[in-house]
């Protein structure tokens, strides 16, 4: 075989990259450090020189598009002399060797099942789903013995983070923290500047790979932070009381997953016992799900839109689960924001297992709001990313806890109490609904 040029020449600091022997990496790099374009080129020699017949190589990004602008115009131009054809509607490249690179979005998981790979680049992995390596992308590495590089910039202690932290411990993997002032890749006059136009915690994080400064905009982040300290979010202590029911909640996916959480009613909190999150949409599965857990259910809790007629089979999610005989309830339809204040409230008062809720606690630490380029201000509603489903599960969750019965202390009401054995909340919200008055809360 004649003598293979490229046009890429690695910049010293990730030579260790490049000449590494194990099997699996992780990058912490500040931004611009020039992370994208090593990797890229690290997927285009492995694939120029593998031994490997049919290779597969993947760039998986949060989101297609973005993986589109970010490596695309990267990969084709480096890939010069050994890419033979571009297939652009498929963002995928052939080289001489019939060896293929494919870009793919996190945000499209299905499209990776089944798939076998020799080697994959996940990059901003703290922005994808917690659950993509181990349920997606690790698979398609096993039976070829692929590899794994992890990329990416600080956005609190996430579960990029915790590659971060094994990267560090243990010896099949390699790591490298690459710090803006100790790269020397960004003059000291631009980091200046840098400095001079973003707040303390943002440069840190972006520049100095500091996973402890704070994540702007999320709504829950703080408070799983000191849950975490406090010991009442933790492995090893499964909660689950067989002798009490369980209580879901849930929200129902239509184009992208399903969550649930479930929990019981503690004497100082609700005890989160479990999650599940998945793009099982079909009533039936969901049917599936809830049997095959071993708990008796006092309560199962749906959104508002589980009343609506599906086109498939011209009933509702509510009507399906009722005649499956679940004891279906419907959660009250209030504005994202008295849930999100209602979840701040009881969300401290959680004792929550880890190893069964991991998804569902990255979910909430990352759940955030939108921002708005323009005004450069964050907006009063949330960004629609992975973490949604499951933060608006739990928003749904505190909407029907009443944090008043975890406090042990006795209250004088301010005004009479009202009761009413024979008016339930569901009866009180079918009330509402057809006077069509303003929600007024009673305190009980």
């Amino acid at each position: 075989m004649a003598e293979l040029t490229f046009e890429y020449e690695p910049r010293d600091q990730f030579m260790p990259l490049h000449e590494r022997d194990q099997r699996w990496a992780c990058l912490v790099v500040h931004r611009r450090g020039g992370k994208t374009v090593a990797c890229i080129n690290e997927l285009i020699a492995r694939a120029t020189y593998t031994n490997k017949s049919d290779a597969r190589y993947a760039y998986i990004a949060p989101f297609y598009r973005q993986a589109k602008d970010v490596a695309w115009q990267y990969l084709k131009n480096y890939g010069e002399g050994v890419v033979t054809k571009i297939r652009e509607s498929e963002l995928r490249v052939e080289l001489f060797n019939g060896a293929w690179i494919t870009l793919y979005g996190a945000d499209n998981p299905d499209a990776l099942r089944g798939l076998y790979l020799d080697g994959v680049v996940l990059d901003e992995y703290g922005d994808c789903r917690p659950s993509l390596w181990g349920t997606v992308i690790l698979p398609t590495l096993v039976d070829r013995k692929g590899w794994a590089i992890f990329i990416g910039t600080p956005k609190g202690k996430n579960h990029f983070h915790e590659v971060k932290v094994r990267s560090e411990l243990e010896p099949n993997w390699y790591h490298m923290t690459l710090k803006a002032s100790d790269s020397g890749l960004i003059p000291d006059e631009e980091l200046g500047e840098m400095k001079a136009q973003m707040s303390e915690e943002e440069y840190a994080q972006e520049m100095e790979c500091d996973f402890e400064a704070a994540v702007k905009g999320t709504y829950y982040s703080h408070i799983v932070h000191q849950m975490e300290l406090n010991g009442k979010i933790s492995d090893g202590n499964p909660l689950w009381d067989p002798e009490k029911k369980v209580r879901v909640s849930s929200d129902l996916g239509r184009s992208d997953s399903t969550a649930w959480w479930f929990w019981q009613d503690g004497e100082l909190g609700p005890q989160i016992i479990d999650y599940y999150e998945a793009t099982d949409n079909i009533v039936d599965d969901l049917i599936d799900l809830l049997r095959s857990k071993t708990y008796e259910y006092e309560d199962v809790w749906l959104p508002h839109d589980a009343y609506a007629h599906t086109f498939q089979t011209r009933r509702s999610t509510m009507e399906q689960m009722m005649d499956a005989d679940f004891p279906v309830k419907m959660v009250p339809k209030l504005a994202v924001q008295h849930g999100i204040d209602a979840a701040r409230k009881i969300l401290p008062l959680c004792t929550i297992n880890r190893e069964l809720c991991y998804d569902g606690v990255e979910a909430l630490r990352a759940y955030k709001r939108k921002f708005n380029e323009l005004t450069r201000a964050f907006s009063e509603s949330p960004e629609h990313t992975w973490a949604s489903n499951g933060a608006d599960a739990f928003r749904y969750m505190a909407l029907v806890c009443n944090e008043k019965e975890y406090i042990q202390e006795e209250v004088k009401p301010a005004v009479p109490v009202f009761k009413s054995p024979e008016y339930k909340l569901d009866d009180l919200w079918k009330d509402r609904e057809q006077k069509g008055t303003r929600y007024k809360t009673l305190r009980m």
